[in-house]
């Protein structure tokens, strides 16, 4: 087989049949708020994806509409429910870390924390947003930056150093089933035939393993690939262990059908 190690998320979800729809560009296009830009990237992938039930148990927005939200937005929402109650205490007996925001006017928020354009959530419990800093909107490939509820909401971490891997990231996590068996399912009834591979599989497919880009897993401590087989058109999602020198499994999506439009 001749491997193509280094495939972008966009670019196997078309290998996978999926196919840009002008219908829900535009309805992208059409939902940006405030007027600002989003990365190309991002509305490119949405293009392919939004609505898709491939994803409806994976960590972005495409079965969420808005597909995004901005965190200033959400942090008025939240103000505003609060902000009746607020009136009738005093300063020193308000817990909530909403209330400093409230006390300030809202140009001056930047000083705390900046705006982040949310993207997607851990399905798994919700407790970890993600998001595109407001300032790296006009960036090719921004780096995505992580809240998690136990944190303060002004401390945003930074996930991946650009969106394209964490695209990939949640696209290998979908693929290779790590929660849910969601991908397996949908693609079977769209004519894939799914096959569980193990380390032993590694010789007879001669993939090459240090040629997989690596991308790491929000649910294990394990790093996660595609690997495209134009001819064959066969993907396989791997997953290698960090211990032990990287011991190999994954699944492998076979196709011998032309692919339906999804």
């Amino acid at each position: 087989m001749k491997y193509t190690y280094n495939l972008t998320a966009i670019e196997i979800l078309e290998q996978l049949g999926y196919k840009k729809s002008i219908p829900k560009y535009n309805m992208i296009m059409d939902s940006q708020q405030k007027n600002r830009a989003l990365p190309s990237m991002l509305v490119e992938f949405l293009s392919l994806a939004a609505d898709s039930s491939l994803f409806s148990t994976a960590d972005i927005w495409v079965n969420h509409k808005p597909y995004f939200s901005f965190f200033y937005d959400d942090m008025e929402q939240r103000i505003a429910e609060e902000k009746e109650h607020w009136k009738n205490c005093s300063d020193g007996t308000i817990k909530n870390e909403y209330f400093q925001f409230y006390k300030l006017p809202k140009e001056h928020w930047g000083n705390i924390v900046s705006d982040y354009l949310c993207i997607g959530s851990d399905f798994a419990a919700g407790v970890v947003k993600f998001g595109i800093c407001v300032a790296d909107l006009e960036k090719s490939d921004p780096p995505v930056y992580m809240n998690h509820e136990c944190d303060s909401i002004s401390e945003w971490k930074l996930w991946t150093n650009s969106l394209s891997d964490f695209l990939m990231q949640v696209l290998c996590d979908t693929l290779l089933c790590e929660m849910y068996g969601t991908a397996v399912d949908v693609l079977e009834k769209n004519g894939w035939v799914s096959e569980t591979i193990f380390e032993e599989n590694l010789e007879a497919y001669k993939i090459e393993r240090n040629a997989i880009k690596k991308y790491k897993s929000l649910y294990t401590d394990n790093v996660c690939g595609c690997v495209y087989a134009e001819e064959e058109r066969t993907i396989f999602v791997i997953k290698l262990e960090e211990r032990d020198e990287g011991i190999f499994s994954g699944i492998k999506y076979c196709k011998e059908e032309i692919p339906q439009q999804l």
